[in-house]
């Protein structure tokens, strides 16, 4: 058989596994914590059932050969021709003192498939023997298949091992359609006989070698050979997913707790150093969140990780020019050299010279945030979002043939907002946002002027209340999806953010639905 029921249901509980362990965290601490419930375990359980029914009827299974003395019986061109819908129970294997594993134990009950085959008997009298073929009905009962998956990681802690087993219950009785004569008739019967309990034997134990075989080879190849302390995302950047401690397996949910962290590929030094006045981030054991089939707790560090090592790969780039999305008419007569009216404000009216050098002319702004070892870019309190972001910003005038560069100045954005989820997507709103010019180059000798550096802190403070506020907040109101781009077969349902009094990290809950036909290796069954 090429693959099994026990199989498609430990893929798709890999796949939720590396849904847990595919986050980033922050090295040293587990950032970043993953968290699978009983209900989540159950709709895979389900999706398992309805590939087991697709499956089945095109499963290849090998021949069965046996030999009884001088009797020698194969069953081949075997087909499942009749499959009833099984029962299917995932239960979680807790931890326990005397082991670090934990898992799975996956059970399926009232298989019981009707199987037709080709028997060939062949019976040797010394130097003669005598061969007869047979159409054969394979009819089983009570049948149960139980596999049971320990998982736990290597004494470096940056790999998955597992350990599998599988055992198969049931009835087994051989049933022929073919008229024989009395003579082969009494044969069949003494094969059934005496071949029914050494058949099942044969079926069992060459279903769970089958079974074990593959998950050993494949299943437990694919998470011992993935080092979770480096991953690489791109070119650039890499995540280290290093475990702090085993998986952890409850009767009501498995976890993985990562001390992960995003890094450049060619540099692997800590992106944040911790304050040496504030400890680390600790993630609670909160256990009572069992009723999404999901959680994500994510620590601030985990998330200024992230933010530092995109800086560094200057991945953290926004314009805002005339074009740009979402920006009204109303905001663009900011940007605009020229403005009339004595209520009306513009950089030209903030820089005289910009209006005499670019009459009727269009400002474009540039920023990029800077990496910083020090900076706390983030802090998490409950759903609310502090933030204190360095930034580099360059101002254009925009003419038909150039973009000239005015000024450069050195900023720091800071302000807080709350967040939220709702219908599958994540929103947010600033309660505050502030920029603070920390130093700042004139690039065009005309600007040149004593007041030159408090005009430009009235003109950013200008543009960051009238143009990137409404901005953002407008984006925020519209919402950002709630999804995976690299797992498009998986979308989230139900999602909330759940606040309390949560202090530096963020706790994500939420359920699931699984299009199986558009997972990857699994389309041709539909």
């Amino acid at each position: 058989m090429k693959t099994n029921s026990g199989v498609l249901l430990f893929g798709i509980l890999t796949a939720i596994f590396q849904l847990v362990i595919d986050f980033p965290s922050a090295s040293g601490n587990t950032g970043y914590r993953g968290r699978v419930t009983q209900h989540g375990l159950n709709y895979a359980s389900q999706m398992a059932v309805e590939m087991l029914m697709k499956y089945l009827p095109v499963a290849e299974i090998p021949d069965l050969y046996e030999k009884m003395g001088s009797l020698a019986v194969v069953l081949s061109n075997i087909s499942i021709v009749e499959f009833k819908r099984p029962e299917l129970n995932v239960s979680l294997v807790p931890n326990n003192e005397s082991s670090s594993l934990g898992g799975l134990k996956i059970v399926f009950s009232q298989l019981d498939p009707s199987i037709e085959c080709e028997m060939k008997m062949t019976y040797k009298w010394g130097f003669l023997s005598t061969t007869r073929d047979l159409s054969v009905t394979i009819v089983t009962s009570n049948l149960s298949l139980s596999l049971e998956a320990l998982i736990g990681i290597d004494t470096n802690e940056s790999r998955v091992s597992g350990q599998f087993t599988c055992e198969i219950e049931g009835n087994v009785q051989l049933s022929s359609k073919s008229d024989e004569s009395s003579t082969f008739s009494g044969l069949f019967d003494f094969v059934a006989n005496n071949f029914n309990e050494r058949l099942k034997a044969v079926i069992f134990a060459q279903a769970c070698h089958n079974i074990t075989e593959l998950l050993n080879t494949s299943v437990h190849k694919h998470l011992s050979s993935a080092s979770m302390s480096r991953i690489v995302l791109d070119d650039e950047l890499l995540l280290n997913l290093k475990f702090t401690e085993s998986p952890k397996f409850t009767d009501k949910y498995l976890e993985a707790s990562h001390a992960g962290e995003m890094f450049l590929v060619n540099d692997t030094t800590s992106s944040i150093q911790p304050s040496p006045l504030r400890p680390p981030p600790i993630i609670p054991a909160l256990p009572g969140l069992s009723s999404r089939m999901v959680y994500a707790f994510i620590t601030d560090r985990c998330a200024n990780s992230i933010w530092n090592a995109s800086a560094k790969a200057k991945k953290l780039r926004f314009s805002v020019t005339p074009d740009t999305p979402r920006i009204s008419n109303a905001t663009r007569r900011y940007l605009s050299t020229s403005c009339s009216g004595g209520r009306n404000q513009c950089i030209g009216k903030i820089f005289p010279q910009i209006r005499s050098l670019y009459r009727q002319k269009q400002v474009e702004l540039d920023l990029e945030a800077r990496p910083s070892n020090q900076t706390p870019y983030f802090r998490f309190r409950g759903r609310i979002v502090r933030f204190q972001i360095p930034t580099t910003a360059e101002f254009f005038a925009k003419t038909r043939n150039s973009r000239d560069l005015l000024v450069s100045a050195s900023m720091t954005w800071s302000g807080t907002f709350s967040i939220g989820t709702k219908g599958g997507q994540i929103f947010f709103n600033f309660t505050k946002l502030s920029v603070t010019v920390n130093n700042s180059r004139i690039h065009i000798e005309a600007l040149s002027s004593p007041a030159a550096s408090s005009q430009l802190e009235a003109f950013v403070k200008m543009i960051n209340r009238r143009v990137l506020s409404p901005f953002f907040n407008e984006a925020g109101s519209k919402g950002i999806p709630l999804e995976i781009p690299t797992i498009p077969w998986l979308k989230f349902l139900k999602s909330e953010i759940i606040g309390g009094r949560n202090q530096n990290f963020l706790v994500l809950g939420t359920d699931f639905k699984i299009d199986i036909p558009s997972i990857p290796g699994l389309q041709e069954l539909y």
